[in-house]
C-alpha cells in the first residue's frame, strides 16, 4: 500500500464538508452536510468524499492499543481508551475502549454510505472512475464490518445514510454480515485496478479486496473458499515478501511490495503519536504499549525448535540464538533504537525498571518506532499503520489448506516464504518436522504469533481459535529480573498484573452501554 497523495483534501472534506452531523446512535454521519445537490457536482467532489473515508483506516491510537487486549502486550494506563480493562478482563460496557472502536467504524461506514448514496449525482465522470470510487467505498465499508463482527459479533448492518426515523435498528446476525462482506468484495474486486500510478498510489486495489475476502472466509471457517481467495492474491503476482521486516513499520519503506493495506500518515500534515505510545523514555515515549513475556517466549531458537526443546536455549542468556524477529520486534536489553542503546541493566538509564515512564515489563517494542520522531506527543510520528500485508495472505492460505485437510507442498512453501524472509532466514518447515494436521496447525499458529505482533491479527486469532480462555487469564509477566538486584522480585519474572477471562462473556466485547441506552432494539452481549 503506497501513500495517498490527496490526504490534504481528505482533511479539508472531513473538517468542512462532514462536520454538520448528529452525534447520536451508531455515530451516523453525515446526515446532510455533503449529501445535497450543493456538494455533489464534480468528480473532484466525489474523490474528496472517498478520500475522507480513508482517514478512519489509521485511527492510530486504537490500532496500536488493540495489542494490549491480547496476551502480547500490556498498557499501564487506562488513558486514553480504557484498554487495560479489556486486557485484564475487568471491563464494563461503559468503558471507553469498547465505544471508541464501535464509534470509529460506524463513522467509517457512515462516510462510505454517504458516497454510495450520492455519487450518482455527479455528472461527467467516466464509468471507469465511477466504478473505482464505488469499489473503494464499498471495500472500506466492508473492512469496517469485518472489524466490527470480530469484536462484537452481531452488529447492525447499515448500508445507506439513515434518516432520524431509522435510528432504532437491531443487530444483524454475524453470519449474515460476513456473507454481505464477501459478496461486496467479490463485486468490487472487478471494479478496482491492480495498481495505481504515482498520483493515486495508496488507494484500494484488487489485491486488497481479495486479501480481505480471504481473511473473512478464514475467520468464518470457510477453509476451502479462504484458500482459493488467498491463492487468487498470490496469482496476481503483485506482492512479495520484503527483505527488511522492520522497515515495514518504521516509516522507511512505505511503498513496500509486501504492504497491501495501511493507514497512512504524512509528517507535519497528518501525523500520529506512535512513538509516544510505543516508545520508551530514550525515544521520548511513555512505554504505554509494551511486550509481555508470553510473546517473547513464543519465538523459536535459530534451530527451529521452541525454547523448551532447543539445546541452543540458555536461560542465562535468553535472547541469544533466537528467531531474528524477536530482536526486530522487541527491545531486549542492549538493543539499539535509532542510534540509542536501551539498557535496563544500568540503574542510571532512564529506561531502567522503576524509572518514570519506563516499561513495567522491562521490554519495549522496536517494531513501530519511527526512525524520524519530532513534534508533540500526539503528532510526533508519520510511520504508517500496516493493516494487511502479503505475509498474512500466505499464512492465511497455509492455515486454510491445513484446516481443510488439503495439505500439500504449497502449504510448506507458503509458510517458508514468511519464515525465510531475508534477514530472518529461519530453518524451513518440512514434513519431517510437521507432517500431521495437528503439527502443522501448531506451526502456523506460532508463525502467526511471532510474525504479527502489534498488528490486528492476534485478537481475532485467539478468539476464533478459542484459545483466549487459555492464554489470557492468570498472571501476566514481564522480563526475568536479573538486572536490578535492588528490587524485591530479583531473580523472578516481573509480575505485571493478574488477568481474568470469563469464557461465557469475553469472547465478545460489549455493545457500548450508551448505544444500548439510546436504542432499545440493541440487545447486549451475554454477561455484560
Amino acid at each position: 500500500m503506497k501513500k495517498i497523495q490527496h490526504i490534504i483534501l481528505m482533511l479539508a472534506v472531513v473538517a468542512v464538508g462532514f462536520s454538520a452531523c448528529k452525534k447520536d446512535l451508531l455515530d451516523k454521519q453525515p446526515l446532510d452536510a455533503s449529501s445535497g445537490a450543493t456538494y455533489w457536482k464534480t468528480e473532484t467532489n466525489a474523490v474528496q468524499a472517498v478520500n475522507s473515508i480513508y482517514l478512519y483506516l489509521g485511527d492510530f491510537t486504537n490500532r496500536i492499543f488493540l495489542s494490549c487486549a491480547t496476551d502480547d502486550s500490556y498498557s499501564w494506563s487506562n488513558w486514553p481508551s480504557d484498554i487495560q480493562y479489556a486486557g485484564n478482563g475487568t471491563g464494563t460496557a461503559s468503558n471507553g475502549v469498547f465505544s471508541s472502536y464501535w464509534s470509529n467504524f460506524y463513522k467509517m461506514i457512515g462516510a462510505a454510505n454517504n458516497v454510495l448514496d450520492n455519487i450518482n449525482k455527479v455528472t461527467g465522470m467516466s464509468d471507469e472512475m465511477h466504478k473505482r470510487l464505488v469499489g473503494e467505498s464499498r471495500f472500506l465499508r466492508a473492512y469496517a464490518y469485518q472489524q466490527l463482527i470480530g469484536m462484537y459479533g452481531d452488529v447492525p448492518l447499515i448500508t445507506h445514510v439513515q434518516a432520524i426515523s431509522e435510528f432504532n435498528v437491531s443487530r444483524t446476525p454475524k453470519a449474515n454480515v460476513s456473507n454481505f462482506i464477501v459478496a461486496e468484495l467479490d463485486t468490487v474486486a472487478n471494479y478496482l485496478p491492480l495498481s495505481y500510478g504515482t498520483a493515486d498510489q495508496g488507494r484500494i486495489t484488487r489485491g486488497a479486496a481479495l486479501a480481505l475476502k480471504a481473511r473473512v472466509l478464514l475467520y468464518n471457517a470457510q477453509y476451502t473458499e479462504a484458500a482459493a481467495a488467498a491463492k487468487a492474491v498470490m496469482d496476481l503476482n503483485q506482492y512479495s515478501i520484503d527483505g527488511d521486516y522492520l522497515s515495514l513499520f518504521n516509516g522507511t519503506n512505505k511503498t513496500s511490495p509486501e504492504i497491501i493495506l495501511a493507514g497512512q500518515y504524512i509528517a507535519n500534515t497528518y501525523a500520529n503519536g506512535t512513538a509516544t505510545w510505543v516508545g520508551g523514555p530514550t525515544v521520548g515515549g511513555w512505554s504505554q504499549v509494551v511486550p509481555l513475556q508470553k510473546l517473547v517466549d513464543d519465538y523459536e531458537c535459530t534451530d527451529g525448535n521452541t525454547i523448551d526443546n532447543s539445546p541452543l536455549y540458555n536461560a542465562a542468556k535468553p535472547f541469544d540464538n533466537r528467531d531474528p524477529r524477536l530482536k526486530l520486534t522487541v527491545v531486549v536489553p542492549g538493543t539499539v533504537v535509532n542510534g540509542n542503546t536501551i539498557d535496563i541493566t544500568n540503574p542510571n538509564s532512564i529506561d531502567a525498571l522503576g524509572k518514570n515512564n519506563a516499561s513495567f515489563t522491562g521490554y519495549y517494542y522496536k517494531k513501530y518506532i519511527p526512525t524520524v520522531i519530532s513534534g508533540n506527543y500526539d503528532s510526533n510520528s508519520s510511520n504508517d499503520i500496516v493493516l494487511i500485508r502479503y505475509a498474512e495472505v500466505l499464512l492465511n492460505y497455509a492455515e486454510a489448506k491445513i484446516e481443510a485437510g488439503t495439505i500439500d507442498q504449497s502449504v510448506y512453501d507458503a509458510i517458508n516464504k514468511v519464515r525465510q524472509r531475508p534477514g530472518v532466514n529461519m530453518p524451513a518447515l518440512t514434513a519431517a518436522k510437521a507432517a500431521t494436521q495437528a503439527q502443522l496447525r501448531a506451526a502456523v499458529r506460532r508463525e502467526r504469533h511471532v510474525e504479527f505482533p502489534m498488528e490486528d491479527n492476534r485478537l481475532f486469532d485467539i478468539r476464533r481459535w478459542k484459545i483466549a480462555e487459555t492464554v489470557m487469564p492468570g498472571n501476566a509477566y514481564g522480563i526475568l529480573n536479573y538486572f536490578n538486584s535492588s528490587r524485591a522480585d530479583y531473580g523472578q519474572h516481573i509480575l505485571v498484573e493478574k488477568r481474568q477471562f470469563n469464557v461465557n462473556r469475553d469472547y465478545l466485547w460489549p455493545i457500548p452501554q450508551n448505544e444500548v441506552d439510546l436504542n432499545k432494539q440493541l440487545v447486549q452481549n451475554p454477561g455484560w
